[in-house]
């Protein structure tokens, strides 16, 4: 009995023994490591992470448009944001008070911060949530890290390790002086210097260098932004980032933003591991500020023979031996430094501002088609330099009220006959409906109206004219060179016909920067290289024109566009030519819809004779391109002399006007005469 009991008792003894063997071997051996791991996370402080820097964006001269500085942030800890019972059970029983009252001072925080930074309550509310959303997401970027939830001093309030969010960006020095001095009425906020996004030349070429804004829900999802990193990778984005939304901010958001940093501490603050963030590239653009805000100021303030107001139209030069884009002005515009505060007027602006109209603005040509239209001519055959055709006013007698020319319009007869020169020279619009026809003569003399369209399209695109001239800047236009008139009310399958594209009317449709290019290869006998803004990514490969011109042609040509400017009858003589510089140009005064003032158009090309800049100016409704657009373009060709771009002595320019805020408003033009 004894010596039974004796062996059950020593049984159950072995079997618990063998237990604690197995816990033991289990504890130390096959779980050893994680156990480790644990303890060595129980002498670190909570990881923290580091806020990425942006690059620089500078001009070609180094000067910087877009940079990081320091500034300050108002941030707020994670808690007062949560305000979960137990938290606020916990306040109520610091400051001896009830969990309403507690509730009530903070929501009287919110309120006052709105107050003091301009910013609306339901804004401080939506950057509330984005702070709770931001949290979660560094919650499980750790626990990838890691392998297992730790705590995230993000999350945490009191302690030396606790991390605020911000919450209000470059806090101004007034709301910086209250806060501080009222701190108690501040619970849970503290001013923490960060860095921001400073553009030194706000109100210079706002729409090129583009703005940040914070990035939106959509682009962190599955397929966004963050596809091209690992889910444990440091350049991830996170809800309450800064991201490029439009202008180079945008197009170069893969170069200029950088890496945030990593770092881990033990209790007592030694550094056990510290990756440091890598600041993002810098950016250089062809862009001259110096010479764009001097254009900016001639749009402000046209020269009094244009007799308009504050331009709404563009400006645009290029560098027709390099392809690099020097100017880039659209107008009316806005302050960088102030779009947030004017964002709301800024969005009702009927003149639209927010638009950038160089590459994005679309406007039917005019005469400045005839360059395609005289290049398409002498390279098919069917026109040179001697080939008369006779302007009687109308291009058929049968058809009176059809294919008209303006000299008709405004005088009652024609120009009689011309050569290549005097049709470019007098902009007459009977010798190039005539130029048209000839375009689509068949062998046996009839006429195909197809064939003329095709070649006159064909040219236009080999021009550039139909496709993006590949800047890489979002939203720029392709244009179109091919639409049938069967997309307008009241037409049936019709497309355009010949003789109105042959003169730059119907559905042809163009931007500046197009426009400027078409005249810079006339200039280059079609060498000028593929258009650059942006030096670290080049041209696209989609914009190589790959044109190559007849010199004697484009000879023929630059004769007749500097007779425009320099020569009496000249469409642009008298309001476009410089005493000292021989300007080359085209007049062009583009239909704008019915009941509506005509576009105003000047484009070519300096010095004439040695061509160095391609231009473009258009004038919404500005009426005849020689009045309205001559006279800026004009004065915009002098502004690129002062400033070396002509070859000649360069005179003094002007600073560059850092700071300096749009013209104010003058009144809208008056109506132009046509003529």
């Amino acid at each position: 009995m004894y010596v039974a009991r004796l062996r059950s008792v020593l049984i159950v003894l072995g079997a618990a023994a063998l237990v604690l063997v197995a816990a033991l071997a289990r504890i130390q051996v096959i779980q050893g490591a994680r156990y480790r791991d644990e303890a060595d996370q129980r002498l670190r402080r909570p990881p923290g992470f580091r806020p990425t820097i942006r690059g620089t964006i500078y001009d070609r001269h180094g000067v910087a448009v877009a940079q990081d500085t320091g500034a300050f942030d108002a941030a707020v800890y994670h808690p007062f944001v949560a305000m979960d019972d137990e938290f606020v059970a916990l306040l109520a029983r610091r400051w001896r008070v009830t969990d309403d009252e507690v509730r009530a001072r903070v929501d009287r925080m919110w309120a006052e911060l709105a107050r003091l930074t301009k910013v609306p309550p339901e804004e401080l509310a939506r950057r509330r949530q984005t702070i709770l959303a931001r949290v979660a997401d560094i919650r499980e970027t750790v626990r990838r890290l890691h392998g297992w939830e730790v705590p995230v001093r993000e999350e945490t309030y009191g302690l030396p390790t606790s991390i605020p969010h911000a919450l209000v960006a470059d806090v101004s020095p007034e709301a910086v002086s209250v806060i501080t001095a009222r701190a108690d009425e501040f619970p849970g906020l503290v001013l923490v210097q960060t860095r921001k996004r400073e553009y030194p030349v706000g109100a210079v070429a706002p729409h090129v260098v583009g703005r940040l804004g914070e990035v939106a829900p959509e682009d962190l999802a599955a397929g966004g932004l963050n596809a091209a990193f690992s889910e444990t990778d440091l350049r991830r984005y996170w809800p309450g980032d800064a991201v490029g939304k439009v202008g180079v901010e945008a197009s170069c958001e893969d170069i200029l933003r950088g890496t945030r940093g990593f770092y881990q501490q033990g209790l007592g603050g030694e550094f056990l591991e510290d990756i440091a963030p890598v600041p993002g590239s810098d950016v250089h653009l062809t862009l001259d500020v110096a010479l764009q805000a001097d254009v900016e100021a001639i749009l402000d303030h046209p020269p009094a023979e244009s007799d308009v107001g504050r331009v709404v139209g563009a400006a645009v030069v290029l560098d027709c031996r390099s392809g690099e884009v020097l100017v880039l002005a659209s107008g009316p515009r806005y302050d960088l430094r102030s779009f947030g505060a004017d964002y709301a007027d800024l969005v009702r602006d009927p003149r639209g501002p927010l638009v950038n109209r160089a590459i994005a603005g679309l406007y039917p040509m005019g005469s400045i088609f005839k360059a395609v239209t005289a290049t398409a001519g002498m390279h098919e055959g069917v026109l040179g330099a001697g080939t008369v055709h006779t302007c009687e006013g109308i291009l058929h007698p049968e058809t009176p009220n059809r294919f008209r020319c303006h000299v008709f319009l405004s005088r009652g007869y024609g120009h009689g006959p011309l050569e290549l020169r005097d049709g470019i020279k007098k902009s007459c619009n009977v010798y190039f409906y005539s130029v048209a026809e000839s375009l689509g003569r068949r062998p046996g003399g009839g006429l195909d109206l197809a064939l003329a369209r095709d070649r006159l399209q064909t040219w236009a695109g080999r021009m550039g004219l139909g496709r993006a001239a590949g800047l890489g800047l979002p939203g720029e236009a392709s244009g179109a060179i091919d639409v049938p008139e069967a997309s307008r009310p009241g037409f049936r399958g019709r497309r355009i016909d010949p003789r109105n594209l042959a003169v730059g009317q119907g559905e042809l449709l163009v931007t500046p920067l197009q426009a400027a290019q078409v005249y810079g290869l006339v200039a280059t006998d079609g060498l000028m290289p593929p258009l650059t803004l942006i030096r670290e990514k080049g041209p696209a490969e989609t914009a190589r024109l790959g044109l190559r011109l007849n010199p004697r042609y484009m000879a023929t040509l630059r004769d007749a566009f500097t007779a425009v400017v320099n020569e009496p009858g000249g469409t642009g003589y008298g309001n476009a030519n410089l005493p000292d510089i021989l300007i080359a140009g085209k007049t062009g005064t583009a239909q704008a819809g019915k009941g509506r003032e005509d576009h105003a158009w000047f484009v070519g090309f300096a010095p004439a004779k040695d061509p160095r800049i391609a231009f473009a100016v258009v004038v919404e409704h500005g009426g005849h391109g020689g009045a309205a657009a001559g006279p800026i373009a004009r004065d915009i060709v002098r502004a690129c002399d002062a400033h070396g771009y002509l070859g000649r002595p360069r005179t003094q320019p002007g600073p560059v006007p850092v700071g300096t805020d749009p013209a104010p408003e003058t009144p809208p033009p008056r109506p132009k005469p046509v003529g």
